[in-house]
C-alpha cells in the first residue's frame, strides 16, 4: 500500500475534489491530505480522504484541502523540514496541486529523495505541456454566463459599451477561452498587440449591428505593459480611450474572486477524475519530477523542468476560432 499525501498550493481552482475520486480508483493506494499547502504539511495534521467523503464532494466549489501560497521549499531548511515530517508519517510521495510556483518547490523536492508529482491547477490554463489545468472550464463558464446576462441587459436597454476584466495573472488563455464560450464582441490580451485604433473600429460597427458592444481584457493586460500580480482595474485604462474616441460611457465588470469557486462543470470534473486516474498509476509506478497533465483529452507525462522553464503558447484552436469570430484581429 502506498500512502500518499496531496496538498493544494496557490490559487484554489473548481474540480480539485474530483482528482481525489480518480487517485482513489487505484486500491493501492492510500490518501491523505494536509490544509494549508507546503506549509501545512510542517504545522497541520493530515487526515485521510476517504471514498465516501470524495463522491459527497466531488463537483463541490468548497474544496476539501485548503489552500495556500508558500516560499517554504525555496530554501534548505525549509525542504527538509517537509520531507522529515512526510517521513515521520510514513509518506512515499507527495502528490502537489497549482501552477508553475508549486512545480518549482514540487522538483526541488524531488531532487532531495522525496518522490513527487504535480497536478496542473489553475483556472489561468497556463501551465507549460497541458492543454487543460484544473478550474479552467468552470472559470470559462462563469465569464460565458456574465457576458450572456451583459448581452441580455444590453438588448432591453441598447447602444451600450460593456467592458468585462477577468483574471489570468499574465496569460490571455482564460479570456480568450471565456469570451469564445460566451460570444464576446473582442478581447485584449497581453500575448496580443493593443490596437486602439481597430478596437474604436470594432467598436463602432458593433454598436450599429447589434446595438451594444462587449468586450473582454485581462487583469495584466495594460496600455504600457506594466502590471503588479494582484492589482485590478486595468480595463479602465482601455475603456477611458473608447470613451474619449466614441464620447460614450463605457460599463466596467471587474468578475474578480467570482472566478475561482463555483460549483465544478461536468466537463470539468471527468477531467479532473481522468488526471488523478493516470496519477495514481505513476504513483504505484515510483514516477517522480514528473507533471501530469492533458494533451488531446489523454493523460500526458511533463517532466517539471519543462513546467517552469518553457511558456505556454495560446490554444491554437481558440486563436483560430477567435479570429472566425473576430474577437480577435
Amino acid at each position: 500500500m502506498n500512502k500518499v499525501a496531496v496538498v493544494t498550493s496557490g490559487g484554489d481552482a473548481s474540480g480539485i475534489n474530483a482528482l481525489f475520486e480518480g487517485i482513489l480508483t487505484n486500491e493501492k493506494i492510500d490518501l491523505w491530505g494536509f490544509h494549508g499547502g507546503f506549509d501545512g504539511i510542517c504545522v497541520s495534521v493530515p487526515f485521510r480522504l476517504t471514498e465516501k467523503v470524495v463522491k459527497e464532494h466531488i463537483n463541490t466549489g468548497n474544496a476539501l484541502l485548503r489552500t495556500s501560497r508558500s516560499t517554504r521549499t525555496f530554501t534548505l531548511e525549509g525542504r527538509k523540514e517537509i520531507i522529515h515530517r512526510l517521513k515521520q508519517e510514513g509518506f512515499d510521495t507527495l502528490v502537489v496541486c497549482g501552477g508553475e510556483g508549486s512545480g518549482k518547490g514540487a522538483s526541488l523536492l524531488s531532487k532531495e529523495g522525496l518522490h513527487t508529482l504535480l497536478v496542473p491547477m489553475t483556472i489561468d490554463n497556463n501551465i507549460y505541456g497541458t492543454d487543460y489545468t484544473i478550474g479552467y472550464l468552470t472559470a470559462c463558464n462563469y465569464i460565458a454566463d456574465s457576458i450572456r446576462k451583459l448581452r441580455q441587459t444590453g438588448m432591453n436597454l441598447p447602444n451600450r459599451i460593456f467592458m468585462i476584466e477577468t483574471f489570468g495573472g499574465q496569460s490571455g488563455q482564460l479570456t480568450l477561452g471565456g469570451a469564445i464560450a460566451g460570444g464576446a464582441d473582442y478581447v485584449l490580451i497581453p500575448e496580443l498587440s493593443n490596437h486602439m485604433e481597430k478596437l474604436v473600429q470594432r467598436a463602432k460597427a458593433c454598436l450599429e449591428k447589434q446595438g451594444q458592444f462587449i468586450i473582454l481584457t485581462c487583469e495584466s493586460n495594460t496600455l504600457n505593459g506594466e502590471w503588479i500580480r494582484g492589482k485590478q482595474g486595468a480595463s479602465f485604462e482601455f475603456g477611458g480611450v473608447l470613451e474619449k474616441a466614441l464620447n460614450q460611457r463605457v460599463r466596467y465588470s471587474i468578475l474578480g474572486y467570482t472566478q475561482r469557486a463555483g460549483d465544478a462543470v461536468a466537463e470539468e470534473v471527468v477531467n479532473a477524475i481522468k488526471i488523478g486516474v493516470a496519477a495514481a498509476d505513476e504513483i504505484v509506478k515510483g514516477t517522480t519530477d514528473t507533471m501530469i497533465g492533458l494533451v488531446d483529452g489523454k493523460p500526458k507525462l511533463v517532466p517539471l523542468e519543462d513546467v517552469f522553464h518553457k511558456t505556454k503558447e495560446l490554444i491554437a484552436t481558440n486563436q483560430y476560432i477567435a479570429k472566425k469570430m473576430k474577437i480577435i484581429d
